[in-house]
């Protein structure tokens, strides 16, 4: 009985690795690749995060129109709900820090001026950029002359002439310093500050007063 063999069968050649594979089987190039994928996650985070603000900005400038628009129809008391809304809702956002300073205008001229003192006192606390700063310290300062707290409403417009970028401002904050102090019976501080006007912003329009109060305060001594 004859025993049939069995064909020998030849394994076929194992497949070549591909040039990827051989990228990827260098340690160097896969840490590169890692790295890049990680940079792009950062990428898109920040895109998002971009895309976010931007787009709570926009709500909140139309919130801040609505309260506006309530305003110019002397509608305070609905202003001044739509304004706090932007205030809590958008914090952190420049309508914010807007709706701050219209609030607190509203309670001004609505008689409350105690309320409008704490309000702006809490919001300087909290450290806002400057363009905001500079309007809040200045309110403040008004607020506090109205309550009759001269020499608060001098520090506070103090604040307002340091937050101030522009010369003028800082130099019209620097004369209603000087005319708190003198309410507060301090014109040492007044004179003070009105040569620092004279010194340092002779070129601004608030040179002109200071100049008045200070040879009133001196005598022309100067």
């Amino acid at each position: 009985m004859t025993t049939a063999t069995e064909p020998t069968v030849t394994p076929a050649p194992a497949p070549a690795p591909s040039p990827l594979s051989l990228w990827l089987a260098n340690r160097r190039n896969r840490m590169t690749l890692i790295a890049g994928g990680a940079v792009l996650l950062v990428g898109i985070v920040v895109w998002l995060v971009i895309l976010d603000g931007q787009r709570k900005q926009a709500y909140a400038d139309r919130a801040l129109s609505a309260a506006m628009s309530a305003a110019g129809a002397n509608n305070l008391p609905l202003a001044s709900s739509e304004l706090q809304k932007v205030i809590s809702t958008y914090a952190g956002t420049p309508a914010a820090g807007q709706a701050v300073i219209m609030l607190n205008q509203i309670r001004l001229t609505s008689g409350q001026g105690e309320l409008a003192i704490t309000g702006l006192q809490e919001y300087l606390k909290s450290k806002p950029e400057p363009r905001f700063a500079v309007q809040a310290a200045g309110l403040l300062g008004s607020a506090l002359e109205n309550a009759k707290l001269p020499a608060e409403a001098a520090a506070a417009y103090l604040v307002a002439s340091e937050s101030a970028e522009d010369a003028y401002l800082k130099a019209e904050y620097l004369n209603q310093a000087a005319r708190a102090y003198l309410n507060e019976g301090k014109p040492e501080e007044a004179i003070k500050l009105y040569r620092r006007v004279m010194t340092d912003f002779g070129k601004t329009p608030a040179v002109g007063e200071a100049s008045v109060r200070l040879s009133e305060l001196t005598k022309g001594a100067m």
